[in-house]
């Protein structure tokens, strides 16, 4: 009994592991495993479950696929840590920066959230630039696709393609401004000249 009950853990810890993937690295980048402390340098291609989290370096960039649902791009000096189900994604960063794409609309019920020290964003299928101060713990976050509902101190604020908004730390977000991040930003994500194909969920379309 105990052998099959092992058995199942296994499989189901397998099943989880392949809801994502640091797919690409460039540079320093490291894991802590879900549950641990001690952080063990990426090699690129390593199966993610939730609970862990990565670390990327100083000059690092981490490209993470998420299965059949889009990727995580991650700047240097980033930590962020996947959390919640597969159902209820959410992505914790400590501080750092990163461009986030859905490629597909999420399914009735599911959740993608974003949450960083300052604020935290909803998304339903889009592309995003965001980026969490580790001085200031300040949030911001720059459209380039469909909508990100971001709330903080009990408002939410609307940040479509083309706009952006600064939370700061233990304040509500004002109205979105147009933003001086453009989508050419991106290739500062990029390894090998590649972006995990986000650069296809760019659109002009304002909302």
């Amino acid at each position: 009994m105990k052998l099959a009950f092992a058995l199942l853990a296994a499989l189901a810890a397998s099943a989880a592991a392949q809801d994502a993937t640091l797919a690409k690295i460039s540079g320093p980048v490291s894991i802590v495993g879900a549950g641990g402390r001690k952080a063990v340098a990426a090699k690129g291609g390593e199966s993610l479950i939730y609970g862990d989290t990565i670390k990327v370096g100083k000059g690092g960039i981490a490209q993470i696929a998420l299965k059949d649902r889009g990727a995580v791009l991650l700047r240097e000096e980033t930590v962020m840590t996947l959390t919640g189900t597969p159902r209820a994604t959410a992505l914790s960063f400590r501080f750092g920066e990163f461009l986030i794409g859905l490629s597909k609309k999420l399914e009735k019920g599911q959740t993608f959230k974003v949450r960083t020290a300052s604020a935290v964003a909803a998304v339903r299928g889009t592309l995003f630039w965001g980026k969490g101060d580790k001085e200031t713990k300040a949030t911001t976050y720059a459209g380039f696709g469909h909508t990100v509902a971001v709330t903080a101190k009990g408002r939410t604020v609307l940040v479509t393609p083309g706009k952006t908004v600064t939370i700061p730390f233990g304040e509500a977000p004002a109205d979105p401004v147009p933003s001086t991040v453009t989508i050419d930003y991106a290739k500062n994500f990029a390894i090998d000249g590649g972006l995990q194909s986000l650069e296809k969920l760019v659109t002009d379309k304002t909302e």
